[in-house]
């Protein structure tokens, strides 16, 4: 596969094949995000990383405006425990929401971050297709 068909679809993996996170964020409420999660897969951070990989782009993608900040703790200690949460920020800049991310698939935390915010989803003729 050369490199340029590699490329394009990575492009509309981002946006327009990953469905789930084309939404349009309500931005007169919400600022951003924050993700806290470990380095490592281990303890129940895969989800969050997963979320981070295939998720993130595309919410960003059809919000550009939207805050995402991540926040990857290298964990090198056996006995210490990682936050793993996931927080949903104001205009005023106050966590409004979270969501305990420890154990869940992307799936099930996308699913709730959807609950827990105002949006609507991208029409049809605003998606964007390389």
């Amino acid at each position: 596969m050369s490199k340029i068909v590699r490329q394009k679809n990575f492009l509309n993996a981002i946006s327009y094949t990953t469905k789930k996170p084309q939404v349009l964020i309500d931005a007169s409420k919400y600022s951003g995000i924050r993700l806290t999660f470990q380095t490592k897969n281990n303890g129940g951070h895969m989800g969050p990383r997963q979320l981070w990989r295939k998720y993130l782009p595309t919410l960003q993608f059809y919000n550009p405006n939207l805050q995402v900040d991540i926040i990857r703790i290298n964990n090198t200690s056996r006995t210490e425990t990682v936050p793993c949460i996931l927080e949903i920020i104001d205009k005023q800049g106050k966590t409004v929401d979270s969501i305990d991310m420890k154990n869940r698939m992307y799936d099930d935390i996308m699913d709730e971050l959807l609950t827990k915010v105002e949006h609507k989803p991208v029409p049809e003729e605003e998606l964007v297709q390389v």
